[in-house]
Parts: C-alpha cells; structure tokens; sequence
C-alpha cells in the first residue's frame, strides 16, 4: 500500500500562486502545471526515500522534469509536502520555511 501524501498550507498556496501565474501567460499552462506536479506526486508516492535528503529534518527534494519547481517533502508514516518552491525564487526563502519544521 502506497504511504498518503497531505500538502502543507504553504505548499497548497504555492501550487495556487503557481497555477494562477501559468493560467495568466496562457491558457490552459496552469493546468499543465497541475498536471505535472501529479505526476511527480504519483513518483514520490511510488518511491518516497529514492530522492536525497537537501534539507535538516530528512527533507527530501524531487525536482520536476518540466517546470522549474523543488518539490520539499518529508517522510515519516505518510509523505508531507511542505514546499512547491520555483527554483528561481531566493533560496533564502526556502530555508526559512524548512527551519519552521525544527
């Protein structure tokens, strides 16, 4: 049985800022985006601890083949999604997030 995934309220807000940018440069890339980062959920899910540890607190990242996007995530009984984090974004901003977790 494949372990459940839950998303942070920031990792939620960050698909949503995601999805409403993508939409706004062309219709239909934000739920191109969507679609993408499900994909990479369903990989996570398969294989939760085959993607290193980047972060204190065994957070893993998986990056997305397609958009530019870290996704941050923990294992413990289930998978946590604490970040969907454009890599082009201050690296700064992600540390801070991933301290919250201390």
């Amino acid at each position: 049985m494949l372990p459940e995934i839950s998303l942070s309220d920031e990792a939620e807000k960050d698909i949503e800022e995601a999805y409403i940018w993508y939409e706004n440069q062309k219709t239909g890339l934000g739920e191109d985006l969507i679609t993408e980062l499900e994909k990479s959920f369903k990989k996570i899910q398969q294989n939760p601890t085959a993607y290193r540890i980047r972060y204190k607190k065994k957070v893993r990242g998986f990056l997305t083949p397609v958009f530019p996007y870290l996704i941050l995530y923990f294992v413990d009984e289930n998978i946590k999604i604490v970040s969907v984090f454009h890599t082009h974004r201050e690296p700064k901003i992600l540390k801070k997030r991933v301290k919250k977790l201390n």
